[in-house]
């Protein structure tokens, strides 16, 4: 997409810095004003760290990540830690500063930039600002745990090239406990559907130790009879960080082979996994 097309992108996105509606909280908030809604965040984004890094999917690497303070969720488990969640952290988002990281990126072999959380799309006007004074831009990754609304995936619609889609959770429950949000899967796979129809899509998965059953064959049979053909990559590097002491399915690392048995779940289900 070009500048002026972004710049349009960005002024439609603006409405939101009025009325919030850019996820699934649909909090209104007049963020202009000062009020926050449930994720903290104001009218500017920060990013709390950008480097390139080469432990994405193949297709992605090496990619140019840009991490941005401030959520939606509350994953117990975020290994982010405060810096999810608190969205005054990090260098203020701008076109010069993006301008530069973009040239130090490139110079590091950088394919792609990849806008990763947090959660980006709370962030959503802000980033199409500095997308559209920064110049010329690679392809567009959005990172995301798409607990958007469809009128935020409206606004994205001809500026990502590819969406990277957190799947976490298989059912409601597992959801509201560990993310504190009600209806997950409704708007999870909702919105995939929505995205996939216009867009590259990357379904990932982070395993979980003890919700193999309740979280990872929901999400993977959902896909096998929803999204067939989508591209599914499934994490096994959990780590029991951030509060997810707190809970005791959650306190302990996954088993050694727990990643290799889910990839030939999904395997067998006909699903495209990322090897």
């Amino acid at each position: 997409m070009d500048a002026a097309s972004l710049a349009r992108a960005a002024d439609a996105a603006a409405a939101h810095e009025r009325r919030c509606l850019l996820c699934e909280h649909r909090c209104g908030a007049d963020r202009a004003a000062g009020q926050l809604g449930p994720c903290r965040a104001g009218t500017e984004a920060r990013v709390f760290r950008h480097r390139v890094e080469h432990g994405e999917e193949p297709e992605l690497v090496p990619s140019h990540l840009f991490y941005l303070s401030g959520c939606d969720l509350r994953c117990a488990f975020c290994i982010a830690e405060e810096r999810a969640f608190d969205p005054r952290i990090g260098t203020p988002l701008d076109a010069p500063f993006l301008r530069r990281a973009l040239e130090w990126g490139r110079a590091r072999g950088a394919r792609n930039l990849q806008w990763v959380g947090g959660e980006p799309t709370i962030h959503l006007p802000a980033i199409l600002r500095a997308m559209a004074g920064a110049g010329e831009l690679p392809p567009i990754v959005w990172k995301t745990d798409l607990h958007a609304t469809p009128e935020a995936l409206r606004l994205l619609a001809g500026v990502v090239d590819v969406q990277v889609a957190d799947f976490k959770f298989g059912n409601d429950a597992c959801a509201a406990r560990i993310a504190g949000v009600p209806r997950y899967v409704e708007i999870v796979t909702r919105n995939l559907l929505l995205v996939s129809a216009s867009t590259r899509l990357i379904v990932r998965h982070l395993l979980l130790p003890g919700h193999f059953e309740c979280c990872f064959l929901g999400i993977v049979r959902w896909l096998a009879d929803h999204l067939p053909g989508a591209r599914v990559s499934i994490r096994d590097g959990y780590l029991p960080k951030w509060q997810a002491r707190h809970h005791a399915d959650l306190r302990s690392p996954l088993p050694a082979d727990a990643g290799s048995l889910a990839r030939r779940e999904a395997a067998l289900l006909g699903l495209d996994v990322v090897e």
